[in-house]
């Protein structure tokens, strides 16, 4: 079927997908600044997962870094402003132990001095996040043996990061 055999919408769907997909080195449309800004729309982001996105969309590090910096003066490119939003976010939807957490904003690019300052603001109560942590998995795992529920409950606060002493704290209240 050629082109002119094609009804006009088929023909206009054609052309946008070859244009929004361009082909091998294509230098990126629009500024880095609009990238990052439409990047940032959903959550806050690091610096780092910015600069990513950024070398990805195939922008040049002095315009990369440009952009990064008008940010950061707009108030938009913050990495302990991140971090924050990043605790808070896993406090109430997917709680982690301090562990965790440092992992994950040290894979994310934040400083392990901003991680230190921000996971030492405030009070976290490790262990009421642990058993948040298990709330939803405690009742599926009721009928196992205890000790096979035991190996599951340490297996999961573990991956989440919690610590051995927290973790034993869940346990022996699980048991009485």
């Amino acid at each position: 079927m050629g082109e002119r055999d094609r009804s006009p919408s088929a023909r206009s769907r054609t052309s946008r997908s070859r244009d929004r997909f361009p082909s091998g080195s294509a230098s990126p449309s629009g500024s880095a600044y609009d990238s990052a800004v439409r990047f940032l729309g959903p959550r806050p982001r690091s610096i780092l997962e910015i600069r990513r996105h950024l070398l990805k969309k195939r922008f040049d590090e002095r315009e990369s870094a440009a952009a990064i910096e008008r940010l950061r003066e707009q108030g938009y490119a913050d990495d302990r402003a991140f971090a924050r939003y990043w605790l808070d976010q896993r406090g109430r939807f997917r709680p982690k132990g301090a562990f965790g957490l440092r992992s994950e904003l040290r894979a994310k690019g934040v400083d392990l001095v901003i991680v230190e300052e921000v996971l030492g603001e405030g009070e976290r109560d490790e262990t009421a996040a642990a058993r948040a942590a298990l709330r939803p998995k405690l009742a599926r795992w009721s009928g196992l043996e205890p000790l096979e529920r035991k190996a599951k409950v340490q297996a999961l606060l573990r991956q989440r990061g919690f610590s051995f002493d927290v973790i034993d704290e869940v346990l022996s209240s699980l048991d009485a």
